[in-house]
């Protein structure tokens, strides 16, 4: 088993924040005041830079 990715996942002020931490290094933030919105772009990203 290897970790692809580390997920925070907080809440500032209105916003919420997902920070995803590749294994790789890179690391990318999403915010938004809905927290399905967040999470979907999250996913979406995750999915293409996962299938390379």
């Amino acid at each position: 088993m290897e970790t692809v990715c580390h997920i925070e996942i907080i809440k500032d002020g209105q916003d919420f924040v997902a920070r995803v931490h590749l294994a790789n290094g890179s690391s990318k933030e999403y915010r938004n005041q809905v927290f399905e919105d967040a999470l979907t772009e999250m996913v979406i990203d995750l999915q293409e830079e996962l299938a390379d």
